[in-house]
């Protein structure tokens, strides 16, 4: 196999470790509740601790992979997240399964950040831009694939089958990275002395660079304020079943995985940014209006793909116009990246609590990630 085809096929796989971390976990909760003794509650808020994880690792990892190089620090958080798993098969307490899922989310970022670093080491201008669509791509559709395994692991295993599940995955992904060359020799890496301020402030001082981190993460509050508003939207409003409001989940993810595909159709990544700042501003007021308006699920269902179609666009196209910025710091640039997700995440989930304020943060987020773009430096384009 080409080496170029392997190495994207693994990082795509390694960027898919946050719907595994998480969405592979949630069918478990009850069960798991049940067998340390504990509320469901306090188990849920073990998914709050892996995302705390999640955002720590990438800021971790993303400056440390610039300092030391992508392929040992990448080992070592696939070895963190191999542990981990092996060890939340002998959990017994709400204390250890609260520590053991913070240290699998750090590992977990570690693998998708210096996925990114290791695809703007390797790749640049279109081919980045296609490295970067099929990370998304198997980005957007493992959240549709990894609840459905977790759910068929518990039905067989119990508790138990959900960690033996990540516990594979592990071991295939660290027999995957095992042959992966180091993408960052050491001339290009951060001297002793910048490992963390340093390539910060080089990042968020690049222009091109912290505008499309704005314009993404004011994206992404699309796609998170639709996750957090749906089982009321599709539940509450729509009278729906809890499959329906899965079933609608799953669909808005393969949206996403189109658009980033789309993204490769563009010659020029800012061309993707300028026509999905259109369309997503257009389909955020459509999808509102659809909402308010008592349209019906279908009509609502139809706008709001389209927005997170458009939405995915951007994912691939931002991204590659941000790390072309920062490429010296890749890790770091990465990072923020990842980081600034979960920030909107934990954000934009309280805001969603009724039909006006849902369509609010869809047409203003719109809105304002079209301006972010519209900065974008005029002489970078």
């Amino acid at each position: 196999m080409n080496y170029s085809v392997f190495l994207i096929a693994v990082l795509g796989l390694l960027a898919a470790l946050a719907p595994v971390v998480n969405n592979m976990f949630s069918p478990a909760v009850p069960a798991l509740a049940s067998g340390i003794g504990v509320g469901a509650g306090a188990v849920q808020a073990g998914l709050s601790l892996a995302m705390i994880g999640l955002a720590v690792g990438q800021l971790a990892f993303g400056p440390l992979s610039d300092r030391l190089g992508r392929r040992g620090p990448l080992l070592v958080a696939m070895a963190m997240f191999v542990l981990s798993s092996a060890a939340l098969l002998f959990v017994d307490s709400i204390a250890m399964l609260y520590s053991l899922r913070f240290v699998q989310g750090v590992g977990a970022a570690g693998a998708i950040v210096i996925s990114r670093s290791m695809a703007a080491d390797s790749f640049t201008d279109h081919r980045l831009l296609k490295a970067i669509a099929v990370i998304n791509i198997i980005n957007g559709l493992a959240p549709i694939v990894t609840p459905l395994a977790g759910g068929a692991l518990v039905e067989c295993i119990g508790w138990k089958g959900v960690f033996v599940g990540m516990l594979v995955i592990g071991l295939v992904m660290f027999m995957l990275c095992a042959p992966l060359r180091e993408s960052l020799p050491p001339e290009r890496r951060t001297r002793r002395g910048d490992l963390i301020w340093a390539p910060l402030r080089y990042v968020l001082g690049t222009r091109s660079y912290s505008t499309m981190l704005l314009h993404q993460a004011l994206a992404l509050a699309l796609l998170f304020g639709n996750i957090a508003a749906s089982s009321s939207i599709v539940m509450g409003k729509y009278g729906l079943t809890a499959a329906a409001c899965g079933t609608s989940l799953a669909v808005n993810g393969i949206f996403v995985a189109i658009g980033a595909f789309a993204a490769i159709r563009f010659r020029r990544p800012l061309t993707g940014i300028r026509v999905c700042c259109i369309g997503m501003v257009a389909m955020s007021v459509a999808t509102g209006l659809m909402l308010v308006c008592d349209c019906g699920f279908y009509a609502y269902e139809a706008a709001l793909c389209l927005m997170l179609g458009f939405m995915g666009i951007t994912l691939t196209t931002s991204t590659t116009l941000a790390l072309e910025a920062v490429r010296d710091h890749a890790g770091t640039g990465s990072a923020l990246f990842g980081a600034a997700g979960f920030v909107v995440g934990a954000v934009v989930s309280p805001l969603v609590v009724t039909e006006v304020s849902t369509s609010a943060v869809f047409v203003v987020s719109a809105v304002l990630s079209a301006l972010f773009a519209a900065l974008y430096p005029r002489q970078q384009a």
